[in-house]
């Protein structure tokens, strides 16, 4: 394909990708002149460029299965955790959703429940070709101005505030779980202090919120991966 890093001070990119992914965007990626790959079994994400970003790639089909099975907050958790900058490449066209039988809305809350509760950015593409091309634009970006300390991204425990700017949308976020409504999702928010204390407490927690009884707390776990 392309010298992409000529003249770089990183030059060459070194990219460690997780021997699960397609071949076929390996040998992609092996198209460049100025890329090492190496392929191994990663314990977070999907691809590993040198040690300054961290990307985990979905396409719409996988992120709807694991946001069914329970894997999507569990992976986050761990991207969000990472030492490496994480990003999350979601793959895919719009036509993918509509087949997978989600409900536009509860899309829409996962998508904005990671990047504004994880704090994980959330970037779209269509093929993986896209895919390739993002990933390599975000390393140029974030090596060009390079932050010299990359902060882990700790599980904040934050009181509840009226004057919260992001306050509806987190309710909105909540109003996709089964059986919650606008006021429930506000009496969780008063409850708990933030939408990720919500995300990781026990059934047995959450009955003790105004209105969530022991079913909606069971159908809330199992979407949220129990």
């Amino acid at each position: 394909m392309g010298d992409f890093l000529k003249g770089s001070k990183f030059y060459p990119l070194q990219i460690v990708i997780d021997d699960r992914e397609p071949q076929a965007i390996v040998d992609q990626i092996l198209d460049f002149k100025n890329i090492i790959v190496r392929k191994e079994r990663l314990p977070i994400g999907d691809y590993l460029l040198d040690s300054d970003l961290l990307v985990e790639r979905k396409s719409v089909p996988d992120f709807c299965a694991s946001v069914k099975d329970g894997r999507l907050f569990k992976q986050v958790a761990k991207l969000a955790n990472s030492k490496v900058r994480p990003c999350l490449i979601l793959e895919g066209k719009e036509k993918e959703f509509r087949e997978t039988g989600f409900k536009k809305k509860a899309i829409q809350g996962m998508i904005i429940s990671i990047s504004l509760v994880f704090k994980i950015p959330i970037v779209r593409s269509k093929s993986p070709k896209q895919t390739i091309s993002i990933m390599l634009q975000s390393y140029r970006q974030l090596t060009k101005d390079r932050l010299e300390d990359f902060r882990f991204f700790p599980r904040l425990k934050p009181k509840f505030r009226k004057s919260d700017a992001y306050f509806k949308q987190k309710v909105h976020i909540l109003e996709g779980f089964p059986g919650i409504g606008a006021d429930k999702a506000e009496q969780l928010l008063r409850h708990f202090g933030s939408l990720q204390n919500v995300f990781v407490s026990p059934e047995s927690e959450l009955v003790k919120v105004e209105g969530i009884g022991k079913t909606i707390a069971a159908q809330m776990r199992k979407v949220l991966g129990d």
